[in-house]
């Protein structure tokens, strides 16, 4: 078998949205820009991370829904899919958060709580307390996360599309009240985390309910608007609360309507390293930024990091996924 890698060959078998894959590499992108503006100390990026985060739960959800529901139902154990889960998430999360030990073990020295959150945050689990995910800021979404796989494998995908709906209104009903309060907004402590669950679980609910009600089928036939409609919402979401308000509620049918993409190599690409950044890139940047590399310098060895992750991983998977498999990488 021809195991080498090339970017023009993921997910080439097994239905890939192209679409999905460029979303993804625009939310990435939007989540990196702004955590380097604050590391390097710039004016606020005019892009939200907070839709970014909800738009990737949403297609966690669908992929989730596409790829594993039909199992679920018949022959895969909640165990199994969470195993599944847990090898596809674990190499970038570690690779990032090994960075991040090794940068405060070098300002700090090794203490014992960094080892115990270094060995929390490889089981995508917080520390208790402020920061919950010292070493690796956006692991938070990621037990997120694994929270939203469990209670998928275990009852979502055993109910029915209207029991799902009526969850999605539970969850929004807590959320909603939530972010009014400002208690569903990011910050480093441990019970904001908790009170992001019910945001990202909304979001995912509503990526399965996607699904299960459309298929891959897209609305309308423009879908790099859709792309376009993505990178305006994450401006306007930035300027208040009642717009990122707005700007989520765009986001399932941005989702739908980017679904005809036919393949492009941008979006090839934009797909493969957009999870490998996102886990990587706050501390490969403060690293970075620790070393006195100017902020392009950062940004391209956060690049850099990013391909290489994906490359390695492509590699040992073969560079293709079979029909089955995880055909969109969330």
């Amino acid at each position: 078998m021809d195991m080498r890698f090339t970017f023009s060959n993921i997910g080439v078998m097994g239905g890939r949205l192209h679409g999905l894959d460029a979303l993804r590499g625009v939310a990435a992108i939007a989540v990196a820009v702004h955590h380097l503006a604050r590391i390097y100390k710039f004016p606020a990026s005019p892009f939200s991370p907070s839709i970014s985060v909800d738009l990737f739960f949403i297609l966690s959800g669908f992929v989730m829904a596409r790829t594993y529901e039909d199992r679920l139902r018949h022959d895969m154990t909640t165990l199994r899919f969470i195993g599944l889960r847990y090898r596809r998430l674990f190499l970038p999360l570690a690779v990032g958060s090994t960075i991040g030990l090794a940068l405060v073990a070098a300002n700090s020295g090794l203490a014992a709580h960094l080892v115990a959150a270094y060995a929390l945050i490889l089981c995508f689990l917080p520390v208790v307390g402020r920061p919950a995910f010292p070493l690796n800021v956006p692991a938070w979404s990621l037990f997120v996360e694994i929270v939203c796989n469990i209670l998928h494998g275990a009852i979502l995908s055993k109910i029915s599309n209207m029991q799902l709906l009526v969850v999605a209104v539970a969850a929004a009903l807590v959320f909603i009240p939530s972010f009014t309060m400002g208690l569903s907004l990011w910050s480093p402590a441990f019970t904001s985390v908790l009170w992001l669950i019910p945001r990202e679980l909304t979001c995912y609910l509503v990526g399965i309910w996607i699904f299960r009600t459309y298929g891959d089928a897209p609305l309308g036939s423009r879908p790099i608007l859709a792309v376009c409609a993505f990178a305006l919402a994450l401006g306007l979401a930035s300027i208040n609360a009642p717009l990122e308000m707005l700007a989520l509620v765009c986001c399932p049918f941005i989702v739908r309507a980017s679904l005809g993409m036919p393949r492009m190599r941008w979006a090839i690409w934009a797909g493969a390293i957009s999870y490998p950044l996102y886990a990587t890139h706050v501390p490969v940047l403060q690293a970075a930024r620790a070393m006195g590399l100017q902020p392009l310098f950062g940004v391209m060895l956060a690049a850099a990091v990013a391909i290489l992750i994906a490359a390695a991983f492509e590699t040992r998977r073969g560079g293709t996924k079979p029909r089955g498999a995880h055909q969109i990488s969330t």
